[in-house]
């Protein structure tokens, strides 16, 4: 199941908001993306089971209409190999069609991604792996001890986090990490991916809003896409959505206090709308507030329109006055829905061969 560079690769986290913003996403726009679905740590209180009983629930329906995915488990090693083994064959046993996802440094999940490679392979190479050194020779001694050939692997290039680089920094990370990397045309699929999106709200004041850069997104269009005729192949764009990589686990926006806040995705920026604590003010009255002002006070301008997505749909039910709608999980949901279908339609939308 290859796909070309015209094809998006969300990384997303395996959390209930996630789960059901991919059941949102019309089935025009789930046939042009390959969800990269990270199932994430356990909390302390909670056995393994119990876990991936929460990691796996409505997870197949979810996929139902989806092509395949990308399974990774890096983020329960500690589990041990036990970790990953059971989620595998509880994506197997639920009739998941998924690429398991493992890489040149890992030790748990390397022996049940090789054990579950009914529809591939995928290796995500990371930023620290680049910059040990002799990444070519690490990726063909890979490949020969564990028997595998580059049509058999999907290949990220995972650049990780880039909030602190300007466009230019991460253009050069970029053609730093492909110039290491061997083969590009040979394996079954070629995709980028890298983190721009900040790591804390607090970056923003309360009851206020700011514009940040999508930096991962021009680094890949202005520089990549732009070249594409001076590249031997083109990788496919993957970015972590409204979500930074760390930090989700262990946060419970149903009982834990958080800032009220809107992630919502423009063209090359993120629109981040922040009210207050919810200790302060409970999120079910702040949010239809913050949906007002997006789709009908000052920040109007930005708002796509009720027809571009069900998530802009929504937020325009939120500011109507609708319930069920003012929770931080269901904001998630919302702001998910919106950056999948903009960054797809971008992407689709460009001039292609």
């Amino acid at each position: 199941m290859p796909f070309g560079p015209d094809h998006y690769v969300p990384v997303l986290k395996v959390k209930r908001g996630e789960k059901k913003a991919l059941r949102l996403i019309p089935p025009i726009v789930q046939s042009r993306m390959t969800p990269l679905l990270e199932i994430v740590a356990r909390q302390p209180d909670k056995t393994l089971d119990a876990h991936l009983d929460t990691a796996f629930a409505d997870l197949a329906e979810t996929l139902r209409t989806y092509s395949r995915c990308f399974l990774d488990t890096h983020e329960i090693a500690g589990e041990g190999q036990a970790g990953a083994v059971e989620a595998f064959q509880r994506a197997l046993g639920a009739g998941i069609v998924f690429t398991p996802v493992t890489g040149l440094s890992r030790t748990s999940d390397v022996a049940p991604a090789l054990s579950h490679r009914e529809n591939g392979l995928a290796l995500r190479l990371t930023r620290g792996e680049l910059e040990q050194g002799e990444l070519a020779t690490r990726i063909n001694v890979f490949l020969t001890e564990n028997g595998l050939t580059t049509k058999e692997v999907d290949l990220i290039i995972d650049l990780g986090t880039v909030e602190d680089l300007i466009v230019e920094g991460i253009e050069a990370l970029m053609d730093e990490f492909m110039a290491e990397v061997p083969d590009h045309s040979d394996w079954n699929t070629f995709t980028v991916s890298a983190c721009a999106f900040p790591k804390s709200m607090g970056v923003i004041e309360r009851n206020s809003h700011a514009l940040t850069e999508r930096s991962e997104w021009l680094a890949w269009k202005e520089h990549l896409y732009n070249r594409r005729q001076h590249l031997a192949r083109l990788p496919s764009f993957s970015d972590c959505a409204i979500q930074y990589p760390a930090g989700v686990e262990g946060f419970d926006p149903r009982i834990m206090a958080v800032s009220a806040s809107v992630r919502y995705t423009l063209e090359t920026e993120w629109l981040l709308i922040k009210g207050q604590s919810t200790k302060s003010i409970r999120a079910g009255i702040q949010f239809p507030g913050l949906a007002h002002e997006l789709v009908y006070g000052s920040l109007r301008s930005h708002f796509y329109g009720t027809k571009h997505c069900k998530g802009c749909d929504l937020m325009k039910a939120a500011a109507d006055g609708a319930p069920s709608l003012g929770s931080a999980e269901v904001w998630r949901q919302l702001g998910t829905i919106h950056h999948l279908s903009v960054v797809t339609q971008a992407v689709v939308s460009l001039p292609w061969p």
